[in-house]
């Protein structure tokens, strides 16, 4: 092996050689072969230090690739010149190859990467390559196995980027993880700033989004008309009532989204929303069980349904408490189709702001859905899953009977299930025989029901503020009874003593 005299410069040398364009270090031998101290330079191509191996392997630790245009730009673009070319360092003749420990292109919103350069100016090894102006890396992302493909665009610090990843995704918000999701990405990458198409799981997104790293973006996009059966299925992971769930429909949307922070804004348009084959006959007309809960708050198996203990028809309700509820939770009810998407937004944007679900902006069909066949977790995959409940119940069931079905079954305190058993325990009376001021009360406590049992009614500190804004909207009340409400205090039978 012939050793140029320039890389022999032993340590501690005072001036830094040059071998074929390439400003070494001083070097000296070493175990392994000849080691290079100091840095090596090759135009743009900087090393922390170097071994030449005793095989012709040259090993670079710590290698930066930097850009030629103001610090921001092609990254790992090489023209064919002499100070830019990658082949620049390894072109000592004896130099079989160079393997690359920690490479960093800078332009390029990539993690650190290893890999073999050879003389042609190609970079390949596990995980990387370049060929020419091409980039082909192969990484594990934050979000799960990723290739990503790089190559020249047109105009300066132009690049075309495409790629791909069998993607994970977990969020507490989410209620669960997205496993093996089949993303593919394409555009162009000018400077930080990416447009093009992403497709998630089949459902193409137009993006605009400003990189900072592979999972820090900022950034806005669009979905033209698409299958809610399609987009639903991306969260099949989560949803497990999509096994069994005909969706029909199509949705298009425009949006922001940023990675780190996981965060998500959208304004969707819902067109035909229809589900089939999840609400049984049994809720049309029959009895059946739900899960509610006992005193103590853990959940139990509740029997109800037409004909059983307690049950009350929507008839024998009486005016006020339906009139009552529905001026406290759902206003729209009678207009809407089982959601209200303007409800839905505000309540995703406040959780936004709080990094978790804190509101969820449900109609009262959605919360039947949920006391009937869900949890009360608080979580987007359960918000999914009460959608679906809530449009098929809407179309099955129809108003009238999914407003009996929510007074029969919501909670009202500990262990008080339904109107009949709330208006005996508060009033000792009928669901009937209530008073505007009573029925009122009762729709004020349904956010917090066993708030409202300890504060209100045990503690009697009644929030009459919540009261008035209830009367004040209950549709159907007359003035007069307005008034006499306001002007009535709300007289409970004393709790029984413990």
């Amino acid at each position: 092996m012939v050793v140029p005299v320039t890389l022999l410069a032993p340590v501690g040398a005072p001036a830094v050689a040059r071998s074929h364009g390439a400003a070494i270090g001083a070097a000296a031998w070493c175990r392994e072969g000849l080691c290079v101290v100091g840095g090596v330079e090759a135009g743009r191509i900087h090393a922390d230090d170097a071994v030449l191996r005793w095989d012709g392997v040259l090993l670079l630790r710590n290698v930066t690739v930097r850009s030629t245009e103001g610090g921001a730009g092609v990254g790992a673009r090489v023209a064919p010149t002499a100070d830019v070319s990658l082949s620049e360092m390894p072109s000592i003749p004896f130099v079989r190859s160079v393997e690359v420990e920690n490479l960093v292109v800078e332009g390029l919103p990539l993690p650190p990467l290893s890999g073999e350069v050879l003389p042609e100016r190609n970079l390949y090894g596990e995980g990387a390559s370049v060929v020419g102006d091409e980039v082909e890396l192969e990484f594990d992302s934050p979000w799960g196995h990723a290739q990503l493909s790089v190559a020249p665009g047109e105009g300066p610090g132009v690049r075309k980027l495409s790629g791909r990843c069998s993607c994970t995704v977990h969020h507490d918000a989410l209620g669960g993880t997205l496993t093996d999701l089949a993303v593919s990405a394409e555009g162009t990458l000018t400077d930080k700033e990416f447009e093009g198409k992403v497709v998630v799981e089949g459902v193409p997104v137009q993006v605009h989004a400003t990189l900072r790293s592979l999972d820090d973006a900022t950034g806005r996009f669009r979905i033209e008309p698409t299958s809610l059966a399609q987009v639903y299925g991306i969260f099949a992971d989560v949803v497990p009532e999509l096994k069994r769930a005909e969706v029909r429909g199509t949705i298009s949307a425009t949006g922001r989204f940023t990675l780190n922070p996981l965060s998500l804004h959208v304004e969707p348009v819902v067109e035909g929303f229809a589900v089939e084959g999840l609400v049984g006959d049994e809720y049309r007309g029959g009895t059946f069980t739900w899960m509610g809960h006992d005193a103590g708050g853990d959940q139990v198996p509740v029997r109800g349904g037409d004909g059983t203990e307690g049950w009350v028809p929507l008839a024998a309700m009486g005016e006020y408490l339906p009139m009552a509820v529905i001026a406290a939770e759902d206003s729209a009810f009678e207009r809407h189709a089982g959601y209200d998407m303007e409800g839905m937004l505000a309540a995703a944007a406040d959780n936004t702001k709080a990094g978790a679900v804190v509101r969820g902006g449900s109609t009262l069909t959605q919360q039947l859905a949920k006391n009937l066949f869900l949890t009360g977790d608080r979580t987007y995959a359960r918000k999914l899953s009460e959608l679906l409940f809530a449009v098929e119940m809407e179309r099955e069931l129809g108003k009238r009977r999914i407003l009996e079905l929510y007074l029969n079954v919501v909670e009202w305190g500990p262990a008080i299930h339904g109107g009949q058993a709330a208006a005996e325990t508060y009033f000792l009376k009928a669901p009937r025989g209530l008073l505007p001021e009573e029925a009122a009360f009762l729709a004020s406590i349904l956010r917090n029901p066993r708030g409202g049992w300890w504060r209100e009614y045990r503690g009697g500190r009644v929030n009459g503020r919540r009261l008035s804004a209830i009367l004040d909207n209950m549709v159907g009340l007359s003035p007069t009874l307005r008034r006499e409400a306001l002007e009535h205090d709300v007289r409970f039978v004393p709790p029984a003593s413990e």
